[in-house]
């Protein structure tokens, strides 16, 4: 590079800054070749400060993608052709990730780039919020969807507080032998529909799940369904292999979702149906049972068949502030973290009470899970942390509404914790990729971009990229009484010094 660009590059890097915002060293390079840079920069930053969600760092795929002058002499800079993170018209419910729903679930698109560009085959990649397994799964298929070339695989570990992810993750990354589970398949649902229907004439006792065990049971089922799913778990408890025994409970899982009482099964808020609407659900449970474990079949045995015999994975309860794994033994960390406390964001613990109950896990170990979540204590210190942008948000909520603040606060310091141990566990020079949306303070979006390369100053991490991409698809609604619901998602790249 010569002396006149650099001096150019350090004249457009002082622009940005007195705007408020980073420029990407590709961005740079990219307004330096130009005939004009200091013009073009300037049509950039009109560009930027007329999106509704600013981003904190200019990069070159954003101007490319998003910017369009009246001369086409930036694009033609630009060799590389502007990448797509949207993935509008992807099936993001390809193979294992259709099995079971999970709230704001990473999209395996974005999994499998990010695995594939930051780590190198057989590397080890931690997700300490797995989910239902997205990250965990990728990293051992490691094929490039809407391409036929197969990548090689990495291992991979998975770390949850929430016990139905655990069992998703589980069941998502743990092949099973096709012919087996064919069998296995065939013969539980012959036996099972000779069960219900025997249930149906008397002439079955089953023992279903009482009050105690089960608070408000049947508000949420009717009796006759209640009966059913328990005929069902009590078959499922009864395999032996305990692989198979998981698949079977993750279809379970689901027909429990489909057969409740719930307005919409699909949502993360959970709402009773109507009076109404109740006198006419009258939902066939093993048909439905049926149809989701034959569909689930077909799924894994494709991932059986495509996953690499010769790498491993984990799936293990635990939490992301406390990671149970060495100091700099992990290769790569891709995750995608709660956007905010469960009391004023997704709940996960309330979306997936009704499914963890009837799998066996006691209502007190589903409240133990939600107090363990993120933000879930809040104190009365000071509204002060490491990033500048989020202390005036949450001083700003305070004057309005001092609790939601305070709960706020008690997430972000988690939030800092969690970034301090993921740079802990991670290799020196090992990236950090975390998607994350911007959630609202009273209407006030908080740039998690901004706050997050805040934070991770503090613990080693600097920023190398950060992407940002259109949410087109969602399990719930994009306006809500609060306002209008996350629409667009960070991918924030760290790397550890």
């Amino acid at each position: 590079m010569s002396e006149r660009d650099q001096k150019s590059i350090v004249q457009l890097v002082k622009l940005f800054l007195h705007e408020g915002y980073q420029l990407s060293p590709e961005a740079a390079r990219l307004l330096v070749g130009d005939p004009d840079p200091v013009r073009r920069a300037t049509e950039v930053l009109e560009h930027v400060k007329k999106k509704d969600s600013r981003p904190y760092v200019i990069t070159a795929d954003m101007i490319a993608r998003d910017i369009k002058p009246a001369n086409e002499s930036l694009f033609s800079i630009f060799k590389a052709p502007a990448e797509d993170w949207d993935f509008v018209n992807a099936d993001t419910q390809i193979a294992v990730h259709g099995i079971h729903p999970y709230p704001a679930r990473m999209i395996p698109q974005i999994a499998c780039r990010l695995i594939d560009r930051y780590s190198k085959p057989y590397d080890l990649v931690l997700d300490p919020f797995c989910g239902s397994g997205t990250v965990v799964a990728e990293s051992m298929l490691m094929k490039a969807h809407n391409s036929e070339k197969q990548k090689l695989p990495r291992n991979a570990i998975g770390i949850d507080i929430n016990p139905l992810a655990l069992v998703l993750a589980k069941v998502k990354s743990t092949p099973l032998d096709p012919s087996r589970l064919e069998e296995a398949v065939g013969d539980f649902l012959k036996i099972l529909d000779r069960r219900i229907y025997r249930l149906q004439t008397g002439k079955l006792d089953v023992s279903v799940p009482t009050q105690e065990t089960f608070p408000n049971i049947r508000h949420w089922f009717k009796d006759k369904v209640i009966g059913e799913l328990a005929v069902i778990k009590e078959m499922i408890q009864a395999v032996e292999d305990l692989h198979v025994q998981d698949f079977f409970r993750v279809c379970f899982s689901l027909t429990v979702r489909k057969v409740s009482n719930i307005y919409n099964s699909g949502d993360t808020f959970i709402k009773r149906l109507s009076p109404k609407e109740l006198r006419r659900h009258n939902p066939n449970v093993f048909n439905t049972f049926r149809q989701i474990v034959v569909d689930a079949h077909s799924r894994m045995k494709e991932f059986s068949r495509a996953y690499h015999a010769d790498v491993w994975s984990q799936v293990i309860p635990g939490d992301a502030r406390r990671l149970p794994i060495s100091t700099g033994a992990v290769d790569l960390i891709v995750t995608s973290p709660p956007y905010g406390e469960e009391q004023n964001t997704i709940s996960y613990t309330r979306w997936s009470k009704l499914s963890s109950i009837w799998l066996g896990f006691t209502p007190d170990a589903v409240r133990r899970s939600e107090k363990l979540s993120l933000g879930a204590k809040a104190d009365d210190v000071s509204l002060e942390t490491p990033s500048k942008t989020l202390d005036e948000i949450l001083s700003q909520t305070a004057r309005a509404n001092e609790k939601l603040a305070k709960s706020a606060l008690a997430f972000f310091k988690d939030y800092a914790l969690c970034l301090k141990e993921m740079s802990r566990v991670l290799k020196r020079n090992g990236f950090c990729c975390i998607v994350i949306g911007n959630r609202s303070l009273l209407r006030t979006r908080i740039p998690m971009d901004v706050v997050t390369k805040d934070f991770g100053g503090q613990v080693g991490f600097k920023i190398h990229d950060i992407i940002y991409r259109n949410i087109p698809t969602k399990a719930i609604p994009w306006i809500v009484a609060k306002g209008e619901t996350i629409a667009k998602e960070n991918i924030i790249v760290l790397k550890k010094e």
